[in-house]
């Protein structure tokens, strides 16, 4: 379930790009500093997306440093450094370890269980400090479970529990934005769960995994229906974003909610198509 919020990047401009990529490897930088190596391979843009969007809409004051790393030895990146990205970095964490913990139990994948297992030790710290989050997430991903247990093919309802999920990491204190950044997590969460299940569902049928579209996929209309939610989710989704008095970064943030999402939509509809 990762991926999936990303920006277009044929459409950044060079300034909206660099700006992009120093949040990107300030959230690298963050999760290496916080939680070390076993933080970093949890990397994704979803998260960069969170970044950007607090720190435009609280304001705070962003640092810039350029350094180099593994992946770019030769040339000093632009890292952006605020407590954002610290944040962000910790909900990286806290997902990719549940989400390990999900596919262990769902497919016995060994892989995911190993890095579940590095994880652990991230996770003693944060569970304190992000209690009341951890206790949601944790429990409206075993409301998923036991839905895909029962095959359960209420759209909404399953769809629904990992909305919740990313509209609590999304909202980030209880303010006057609170329920706001809770919607655009929510509708977001739900979208994500949409879209990797539309994108998963030959392979889930082949290997006899819960999906929530395997009995709708040779029906007649069934890919306009699929395009017609995720359009909804989304329209949910970018009139909470409207309501928010966001003006750095808000061109890139537009980028990824109406343009960018969709890239990963269309490359899994031409595959679909063979092309």
């Amino acid at each position: 379930m990762f991926g999936y919020i990303v920006a277009n990047k044929q459409e950044l401009k060079f300034r909206e790009f660099d700006e992009y990529r120093g949040f990107y490897c300030g959230l690298c930088r963050s999760l290496k500093q916080r939680h070390g190596l076993r933080g970093q391979i949890t990397l994704n843009y979803d998260l960069n997306f969170l970044a950007m969007l607090l720190t435009g809409l609280y304001e705070i004051e962003t640092q810039k440093e350029q350094s180099r790393c593994i992946i770019h030895p030769f040339s000093k990146q632009m890292k952006y450094i605020n407590p954002f990205l610290d944040y962000c970095a910790d909900m990286n964490v806290i997902l990719a370890y549940y989400k390990c913990q999900d596919d262990w139990l769902d497919d016995h994948s060994l892989l995911k269980h190993s890095e579940e297992l590095l994880l652990q030790s991230c996770m003693v710290n944060l569970k304190k400090e992000y209690s009341d989050k951890c206790s949601v997430i944790e429990h409206q991903l075993k409301i998923i479970s036991e839905f895909e247990k029962n095959n359960e093919t209420n759209i909404d309802l399953v769809a629904n529990a990992f909305g919740v999920v990313m509209g609590e990491i999304f909202a980030y204190r209880k303010d006057e934005w609170h329920d706001t950044l809770f919607d655009i997590g929510f509708y977001l969460g739900k979208f994500i769960y949409l879209i990797d299940a539309y994108e998963d569902i030959e392979k889930d049928e082949k290997s006899g995994s819960f999906n929530l579209f395997k009995h709708q996929l040779n029906q007649e209309g069934f890919e306009d229906k699929i395009q017609m939610i995720l359009e909804m989710m989304m329209a949910e989704c970018t009139s909470a974003f409207e309501k928010l008095p966001i003006f750095d970064y808000r061109d890139i943030l537009r980028n990824i909610l109406y343009s960018g999402v969709w890239t990963r939509y269309e490359m899994i509809q031409k595959k679909r198509r063979g092309e």
